[in-house]
């Protein structure tokens, strides 16, 4: 039996390190990955690998000749102008395309448990959650006029190891910051009061749901959200994360237009999708692939991201525009 010739465009960042090594532990499955080969990854020194700039259509076409792919896997497309050179590349060269999208995607929603049917994309509070709206209509047109299947992904708030997790547009790699923070006893800025609910996925259990979409009939042209089905409050998640570092935090809530002052709205624009309940119903990706389930608690995933930090201390890199605004924040009275 043949096996399903997979591309993952990207393959080695926070969520999709999870989806290519679990893919790759698959022995229907024969990955290929398409990057520039210059991001540090996790992965076994022997993965197959295409080194290409994504965002050159030349430089795709060239390396992706005499490449037929069951499925390609776009975890790279932020804009439509991105999307756009992929899909022109791989015309005619890829049976069933899958978009990561984002739940950023989502308009405010007057429902509480969101469902892909009850909650409209093309949130236009968010530069990000817009382009990936647009890229989703772009990608549904394309596959319309050529025949191509689609399946659109919506992953939740992700973190694995290297992304100490927050609700700021920090850098992963510089996802530390926030830790620094906890450990020096310096205020941890919450938005509002912190007690909006959302929810908080694994990349390992992401990968879960993800790969079982490939060759998967229930996932063609269907859209679906991949997150969590356990709630936290965003100032619970700062609890736990002080109680695994051994401290006690100090909280400072401001309100989302006092931090957007500061901060400016563009890189504020995660923390004011944050003010709202963040919770879903995953009710039909578990009918799309029914052994998707979360095993790995937030207690348990961040234990494990802080012994990394600890046994690898060239990672606990700060990003010091980020430092600084959260001291100006410390200091302003809500």
């Amino acid at each position: 039996m043949a096996k399903t010739k997979v591309l993952m465009i990207g393959g080695t960042g926070i969520i999709s390190t999870d989806c290519s090594l679990l893919a790759l532990q698959q022995p229907d499955i024969d990955l290929y990955l398409l990057n520039r080969g210059k991001t540090p990854n996790f992965l076994p020194p022997d993965t197959k690998a295409i080194h290409a700039d994504v965002n050159r259509e030349d430089d795709l076409r060239q390396a992706l000749a005499g490449h037929d792919f069951d499925v390609c896997c776009d975890f790279f497309s932020y804009d439509q102008a991105a999307l756009e050179s992929k899909l022109r590349a791989l015309r005619g060269h890829c049976r069933h395309y899958i978009f990561i999208s984002s739940i950023m995607a989502y308009r405010a929603s007057e429902h509480l448990l969101k469902t892909e049917a009850n909650t409209p994309i093309g949130n236009a509070r968010w530069t990000y959650g817009w382009e990936k709206s647009c890229c989703e209509m772009r990608l549904r047109q394309e596959c319309a006029d050529t025949g191509m299947a689609f399946t659109i992904v919506r992953p939740g708030y992700t973190y694995n190891r290297v992304r100490f997790f927050n609700p700021w547009s920090i850098s992963h790699w510089r996802s530390w910051t926030l830790a620094e923070r906890l450990l020096s006893g310096k205020p941890y800025i919450l938005h509002d009061d912190g007690m909006q609910l959302c929810t908080i996925t694994h990349t390992r259990d992401f990968a879960k749901a993800f790969v079982g979409l490939f060759n998967n009939p229930a996932a063609v042209n269907e859209d679906f959200h991949i997150t969590s089905t356990t709630y936290l409050t965003w100032k619970r998640v700062a609890e736990i994360q002080a109680e695994l570092l051994g401290v006690k935090p100090v909280f400072h809530c401001l309100p989302a237009e006092k931090i957007c002052a500061v901060v400016g709205y563009g890189p504020a624009q995660k923390v004011v999708h944050c003010c709202s309940h963040d919770i879903y119903d995953n009710s039909k990706i578990r009918a799309a692939v029914p052994a998707f389930s979360c095993t790995t608690s937030f207690e348990d995933g961040m234990a494990e991201s802080i012994r990394f930090y600890r046994d690898n201390p060239a990672f606990q890199q700060i990003d010091p525009a980020w430092a600084a605004w959260f001291d100006t924040l410390a200091k302003i009275i809500g």
